[in-house]
């Protein structure tokens, strides 16, 4: 039987040292100095039990897991609550062979399982469905700290009572069942961090802290078994950022301004370029609409805690109720200095290979900007289970749960701009900030009237060209009920062991108020004396040292200013106060109820003498999609010469569109013992996963200008001007899925696997224009819609290649027995293609010459190893995660420019010392050789974000009893 507690009982013990010995030989070769290659001699020794705890432990039941799953998973835990040896979860995650994080800020976060982006993964906690504080269904893994998690498991194939969802996977997090556990455990931690970027701030030593613990306990009572766990983590964080970037959007250009003349740089046949034949057969670039290097404080104050209680009266019935809280409060203070002008009177440009940007001049206005941005963010989810065994054969499981999140962020923002002049820019790479070479006020000689700009930035009066400021808010709330109900009967002889049975619905509730926006200018009157004003009352001390030392940046600091005060000298007694709960066109609100029904069967026989166990099923699923849109009511009138003027008024209109569709998701897993130790798994099945919920708005967006053209009748205005924003007719994306997996347990710490999967898809988001109806003025008219979201009928697919290698090198004498190794690689390709969309080129004709983009979160190689040694009292883990280029979207803009992030890898070390049995002292560091994360547009060269956040350190102390 698949039993991973099964011994090799059949096995001679010198045949399991010579499989143990050529396994240690093989990663030696690969990973560890050749020195340790004469301890590995063949000896008979004595077969014993080896006890683990931490690091090993963690591999150790990873490796008993997936051996004893029903289907094809990759899972890490612990049998304690916070013992998962990592700084996060998502950290954990990408332990995980084929899962991946975007190292977004030094943290990792969006999480993509076999090169599948997040919006093609579904994720749960304790089996339930996770709400989104964002428009998309990632999840934030970062309200889950790793101080009360004990566990994750990445479903790879998808059984029939598994929550549909996850064409890549599934990714469960686990809480601690306390009557299960069964033992009294207190555990707290005090944990310092310090980051140096944090201290290269004034006046901050670049300290902060995390605090947690837990209680776990199980009493015996007259009323049964009752099992409580609780548990509490929280601190204060830190995320400097040293960067440089530039705007998101970017055209092509030819022209040369010294040639061709002309402002803004364009594209056109005639222009210098382009001289020899048609401008696509001369040289051209790509350029953004702007440019700048940011300095950012950013802090983070998080709580969060659980609850489990497990009540057990009698053998036949177990209750579950548990519940997790997490609040998160941030705030950025940025200062930025812009070159607002990036495509202005361009000239003296060379490109790459690729058409990206190696120098040019050109001419712009510098601003010192500032922005201060607050967010908070609450999530709350609950539980109810009860498990209860009516007779030997009949087991019914019922489950009730809410899970509710709350995202709202205020932005301030104030800008004071100099007046134009030229500059020569060169480009960067990877790891540099774009240069400045130079700032000039004669473009026809540029060493002769070379400004000491470097000197100039640092006075607020140079930027007195004008001002503005500005305020930003959005509220977002989201929310899920969920229900199921299953059954397992259990048969006693034949080929079926079990048939189970199975019913769920969901009620997804999304409520995303768009970011509102309010702003105020500066007349040119009042300029001098707000500069004068801001000099005074509102310029601070440069806020760091050593800006842009790590990046080669051309400028170390410049004038900043206080955002909030500098926010409100510009407004005066004017208040900007957006409310993101106005109705707007933009909103999205909707409703999204999933009903599922399952019936799933175990079976159990044999090939020969080999055990073959599996299961198959079917998974019916309903859902029902109500989205309501926001539409600005118009006024049509008529003048004496037939020209009609709509004009909105004060009057908001509603309507609600309501979709339904269905999926039938068959799905087969096998499971065959070749031998006592090898174990060939396959599956196939169908899967789906829901389109982001920001992509289901109903709202159109009337823009109609009377003002600037005549129209003789309402249908003539409305052609060309009519955009949607959202479409709630869109549908699930279907999948079908091949995968085998071949496993060796060759001994209790020790695994090989490899793995194949094929998954066929459509998942190719587009826009499309659509005739719609449109009431004006009380009356019907069709429209011509564009901008629609749509799914292309346009089927794409994925193949890929697991490999991983878990071992602890047991027979090494002491102290070699201590170390281990753990490695995972992915392979992924796919024939999907992300073409160039970017609304801002001149032409289709150049958006078809740019290299389309891959699958959003694919990355075509992916390798992590974790290299420790853990004795009685001391432990070292050394983890090394690489990953290759991929697409980040741009949320539910399906215009915008292809962003590709770059390769990254980093270097983390993670030790601990176990001071006695209660205290352990532990030692962290993330990203200890201080990687720079990478972005490029459209083209490599292209860089339009290089971000340094620096190295950071954890110092904890852990009691347990």
């Amino acid at each position: 039987m698949n039993d991973y507690l099964k011994d090799s009982k059949n096995k001679s013990e010198r045949l399991l040292n010579i499989k143990r010995t050529a396994i240690a030989l093989l990663v030696n070769s690969i990973l560890l100095p050749s020195a340790y290659a004469a301890e590995t001699e063949n000896k008979d020794e004595e077969i014993e039990t080896i006890v683990v705890s931490g690091i090993a432990q963690s591999y150790r039941n990873a490796i008993n897991d997936k051996r004893a799953a029903p289907t094809i998973v990759d899972s890490l835990s612990s049998s304690d609550i916070g013992a998962l040896p990592d700084l996060s979860v998502a950290e954990t995650l990408e332990r995980i062979t084929g899962v991946t994080g975007d190292r977004f800020k030094g943290n990792a976060s969006e999480i993509s399982i076999r090169g599948l982006g997040p919006f093609l993964g579904m994720s749960t906690v304790n089996g339930r469905a996770i709400s989104s504080g964002s428009g998309n269904r990632s999840v934030a893994f970062s309200q889950f700290p790793s101080e009360l998690v004990n566990g994750v498991t990445v479903y790879k194939a998808q059984t029939a009572d598994l929550l549909e969802g996850g064409v890549s996977g599934l990714i469960d997090l686990k809480t601690i069942r306390p009557a299960d556990y069964g033992k009294e455990r207190l555990q707290a931690e005090i944990k310092l961090n310090y980051n140096p970027y944090q201290a290269k701030l004034n006046d901050d030593d670049g300290v902060g802290h995390k605090t947690s613990f837990s209680y776990t306990n199980t009493l015996d009572t007259d009323l049964g078994e009752l099992g409580f766990a609780f548990g509490y983590a929280g601190g204060k964080t830190s995320s400097p950022e040293e960067s440089y970037n530039t705007s998101s959007t970017l055209r092509d250009c030819n022209s040369d301004y010294l040639s061709d003349g002309g402002s803004n740089c364009s594209f056109k046949d005639d222009n210098t370029a382009a001289k020899d034949g048609k401008a696509l057969n001369g040289d051209y670039y790509y350029i953004s609409n702007l440019f700048y290097y940011r300095q950012m404080e950013s802090i983070e104050d998080r709580d969060a805690a659980i609850v489990a209680l497990q009540w057990k009266p009698n053998d036949s019935i177990d209750i579950n109720i548990d519940g997790q809280w997490s609040n998160r409060n941030y705030f950025e203070d940025r200062h930025d200095l812009y070159f607002d002008d990036g495509r202005r009177r361009i000239h003296d440009w060379t490109t790459n290979e690729e058409h990206a940007l190696t120098s040019y001049s050109g001419e712009s206005r510098i601003s010192s900007y500032g922005e201060y941005r607050v967010r908070d963010e609450e999530y709350k989810g609950v539980g109810f289970n009860l498990e209860w065994q009516v007779n030997d054969s009949l087991k019914v499981t019922a489950d009730a749960a809410y899970s509710g999140t709350e995202r709202y962020q205020d932005t301030t923002y104030a800008r004071f701009r100099s007046n134009r002049l030229f500059y020569q820019w060169e480009a960067g790479d990877n790891q540099s900030f774009a240069n400045i070479k130079n700032v000039y006020t004669d473009k026809n000689d540029p060493a002769g009237s070379s400004v000491d700009w470097l000197t100039e930035i640092q006075d607020l009066s140079f930027f007195s060209g004008d001002s503005e400021a500005r305020t930003y808010r959005f509220d977002i709330k989201d929310t899920i009920n969920s229900y199921k109900l299953d059954a397992v009967y259990t048969l006693e002889d034949g080929f079926f062991s079990t048939i189970n049975l199975g019913m769920a619905s969901s009620s997804h509730k999304h409520l995303n108020y768009q970011e509102e926006r309010l702003s105020q200018g500066t007349p040119s009157a009042d300029r001098p004396a707000k500069i004068a004003a801001l000099e005074e009352q509102c310029q601070i001390d440069w806020p760091q040292k050593d800006y842009g030392e790590d990046a080669n940046s051309p400028v170390t600091q410049w004038a900043t200013f206080d955002t909030k005060c500098g926010h409100s000298l510009l407004l005066g007694d004017t208040v900007l106060a957006p409310d993101p709960k106005a109705p707007t066109a933009g909103d999205i609100d909707l409703v999204e109820d999933v009903t599922s029904i399952y019936a799933l069967t175990n079976f159990v026989t044999t090939i020969g003498d080999k055990y073959l166990t599996g299961n198959f099923g079917v998974r019916y699923v309903t859902t029902d999609v109500t989205s309501k849109s926001i539409r600005t009511a118009y006024d049509v009138e008529t003048d004496q010469d037939g020209f009609v003027s709509i004009t909105p008024n004060n009057e908001i209109e509603y309507n609600v569109y309501k979709n339904s569709y269905s999926n039938i998701l068959p799905s087969l897993n096998l499971s065959l013992e070749l031998d006592d130790d090898l174990i060939l798994r396959g599956a196939v099945f169908a899967g789906i996963s829901r389109p982001d919920m920001w992509y289901m708005g109903a709202g159109r967006n009337m823009n109609i200008n009377t003002n600037d053209e005549q129209y003789t009748t309402v249908e003539e205005a409305l052609v060309g001007n009519v955009s949607a924003l959202g479409n709630p007719f869109v549908e699930a994306i279907e999948s079908k899925n091949y995968d085998i997996n071949l496993s060796w347990y060759y001994e209790t710490d020790t695994m090989l696997s490899a793995a194949l999967y094929y998954k066929t898809f459509n998942a190719k988001f587009s826009s499309e224009t659509k005739a719609e109806g449109v009431t004006i003025d009380g009356q019907e008219y069709t429209a011509q819609v564009t901008g629609i979201p749509t799914v292309k009928d346009d089927e794409s697919s994925i193949k890929g290649l697991e490999l991983t290698l878990m071992h602890k090198f047991n027979s090494l004498p002491a102290p070699l027995d201590g170390l281990g190794i753990s490695t995972t690689y992915n392979y992924a390709d796919s024939d999907f293609e992300t073409p160039e969309a970017g609304s801002s080129f001149s032409s289709q004709e150049v958006r078809d010459m740019i290299e389309p983009a891959n699958l959003a979160g694919l990355s075509k190689h992916n390798f992590t190893n974790q290299l420790y040694w853990e004795g009685d009292a001391l432990s070292i883990r050394l983890s090394y995660k690489y990953r290759s280029e991929y697409l980040k979207p741009f949320g539910s803009n399906l215009s915008q420019t292809n962003r590709i992030v770059d390769d990254t890898q980093s270097v983390d070390l993670s030790t601990a010392y176990k001071i006695n049995k209660n205290f352990k002292l532990k030692f962290q560091v993330l990203n200890l050789t201080n990687e720079a994360y990478a972005e490029q547009r459209v083209t490599h060269g292209a860089f339009n974000r290089i971000e340094y956040s620096g190295t950071k350190y954890f110092l904890g102390l852990q009691y347990r009893m």
